[in-house]
């Protein structure tokens, strides 16, 4: 029985024009060949499995032909191009870095140097994975790679290129090398299929591609391994099941299962997936893939950014004119949210559960009649609820960072006011509360989040109007402190240490002891003019002052200072003093 070679080393290019996916390499070092502008030393980078190696034997072999073709490719017939296919040149050496990377390795290499070729034109030394010699290694290498004889080429090849030294960089002629596409690794496969006799499906060699994420290398690896399981005939259902890949199917199916909105079938569906093997963040990559595909299909020039084959391509199409562009784009960002969190979180499996469930409100949100703001009339809305919902954005628009309030109606929807780019909010009613999109992401994100930070424009005061003077003015600052939630402690300990003052030209002036703090109060410093001038009846402008002068003449305070400040504050430490018969000792 004769030896059997590995497709990897029995369809290895041999020629430029053979080397798939790096056709910018291949043009770039013929063009040098042909003009005479040969660098002495080149450096090939890029991931595993993409033709560096191969690209520096086809170079070495090339630029020592002896009758160079008119399209500047080796001749394949000559003395030195036959001793190259025997490996059997003397004039081409290979060194393996990983295993030849100390000091006396490079000194033994660059001996060999000075000896110029007996045959041909050049001495060639192609050194692979070059970024694991020693450092020791490469300064002994220095001064030969950048000066070396004329008869002298260095090819070094690495998949790390960031591992060596700057100094080495600088002496080479840098290649980089690319990962292989998808469809050119498929047309080298069915390429060798046909050579090879194996039957194989166009889906079975696109899994095959896309496992192999760019390396032809690992493709015809797992090509080899694949054909030798399924006896020479590659089915989509054999790839799938060796390589352990999630079949497309249960993507198509939970997709439809969000999109009629039965959340039951979605999570049947993912508990069996779990039960086949597959983590939840496997699946959940892969049905963002999935909805990343569906949106692809909605406009002809994104059609070919989809890495599938011709069949699924079409069952894609079908899907994607079910969902809409706004459900795919909210999916998409609840998986993206879904795949973030996973990692951090102690129930996986309830992550993921959780994403699909946001999934199906999201149908429900978007598909609901939209209210036309320029033929109905807007109400304004005045409770909110505190519902948790699933997080919505719509058109791609991250939902404002302050919920609109809604207005309590039985049974029915209410009309929220429409937002900047004049399309209303889109909102679902539950009995007697009213989500809107916008709630619907802050509630989320902040559920038991309330308070007061500004007031609605088209809030109606029904309340007493208050003379504008310095005792309702602290009032009215009180009263708005008093809606602040409890998770601004912050804010609400700064309403309580500053306050402010009214001034002769009756407007309110707020002095703080520092930048920061100014920035705080004139984050809300709209809502306090409203709400304030809502009371007063007229408008009231506030201004912040940071008075850093106050703050730098202010002298710390001293311990007793301290415990006095602390006794008016909490009584029960002074009678407790004295209760004790405590003696205060300040030093």
């Amino acid at each position: 029985m004769a030896d059997y070679i590995v497709s990897a080393r029995k369809y290895r290019p041999a020629r430029f024009c053979e080397m798939m996916g790096q056709e910018q390499v291949a043009t770039t070092l013929k063009n040098a060949i042909r003009t005479g502008h040969l660098a002495h030393s080149f450096l090939f980078c890029g991931p595993r499995g993409v033709g560096k190696t191969t690209a520096a034997r086809i170079l070495a072999k090339t630029i020592n032909c002896e009758n160079i073709t008119d399209d500047f490719e080796a001749c394949g017939q000559c003395e030195s191009c036959i001793a190259f296919q025997r490996n059997s040149s003397f004039n081409i050496h290979e060194l393996d870095a990983a295993s030849n990377n100390s000091v006396d390795d490079i000194r033994a290499l660059v001996d060999q140097v000075r000896f110029p070729p007996q045959t041909g034109k050049y001495k060639i030394y192609i050194i692979d994975e070059v970024h694991m010699l020693s450092a020791g290694a490469f300064n002994a290498f220095l001064k030969t790679l950048e000066e070396p004889p004329a008869y002298c080429k260095f090819i070094l090849a690495t998949t790390e290129k960031h591992k060596i030294l700057p100094t080495i960089l600088s002496r080479c002629q840098i290649f980089d090398f690319r990962r292989i596409g998808v469809e050119t690794i498929v047309k080298h496969l069915q390429h060798i299929c046909e050579l090879e006799k194996v039957e194989a499906e166009e889906d079975a060699l696109h899994i095959i591609a896309q496992k192999a994420d760019g390396g032809m290398r690992d493709a015809l690896s797992m090509f080899d391994r694949l054909s030798s399981f399924s006896e020479r005939k590659l089915t989509y259902a054999s790839v799938l099941e060796n390589l352990n890949v999630l079949d497309y199917d249960y993507f198509f199916k939970v997709t439809d299962s969000l999109l009629s909105e039965n959340l039951t079938q979605a999570l049947l569906l993912f508990d069996e997936i779990l039960k086949k093997g597959f983590e939840g963040d496997d699946f959940i990559l892969g049905l963002s893939e999935h909805f990343r595909n569906l949106l692809f299909c909605k406009d002809k020039e994104t059609l070919k950014l989809m890495e599938v084959s011709d069949t699924l391509k079409q069952k894609y199409n079908e899907q994607s004119i079910l969902a809409s562009g706004d459900f795919l784009v909210n999916c998409l960002h609840i998986g993206n949210q879904c795949d973030v969190s996973y990692k951090m979180s102690k129930n996986k499996r309830l992550t993921v559960e959780l994403a699909l469930i946001k999934m199906c409100y999201v149908n429900s949100v978007l598909t609901l009649e939209v209210a036309d703001a320029s033929k109905k009339k807007v109400e304004p809305v005045k409770e909110q609820t505190s519902e948790i919902a699933p997080p919505i954005i719509k058109k791609a628009v991250t939902a404002s960072a302050t919920p609109s309030k809604t207005e309590k109606k039985e049974n029915l929807g209410s009309v929220a006011k429409p937002n900047t780019d004049n399309k209303p909010p889109i909102i679902i009613s539950k009995g007697k509360k009213v989500l809107t999109i916008d709630s619907l992401n802050n509630e989320l994100q902040n559920p038991k989040e309330g308070g007061r930070l500004a007031e609605p424009e088209e809030e109606k005061y029904e309340g007493e109007i208050l003379i504008l003077n310095q005792e309702n003015l602290l009032t009215l600052w009180e009263t708005y402190a008093a809606g602040i939630s409890d998770e601004k402690k912050g804010l609400r300990m700064s309403f309580a240490t500053f306050k402010p003052e009214l001034s002769a030209d009756m407007k309110v002036e707020l002095k703080v002891q520092s930048d920061i703090q100014k920035l705080q109060f004139d984050e809300v410093r709209k809502g306090i003019e409203h709400f304030i001038s809502k009371r007063v009846g007229a408008e009231v402008e506030m201004s912040v002052i940071a008075d850093k002068a106050e703050r730098e003449g202010r002298k710390p305070y001293t311990e007793k200072e301290k415990l006095e400040r602390l006794m008016e504050k909490n009584p029960t430490i002074r009678k407790m003093q004295q209760r004790l018969g405590l003696e205060l000792d300040y030093d």
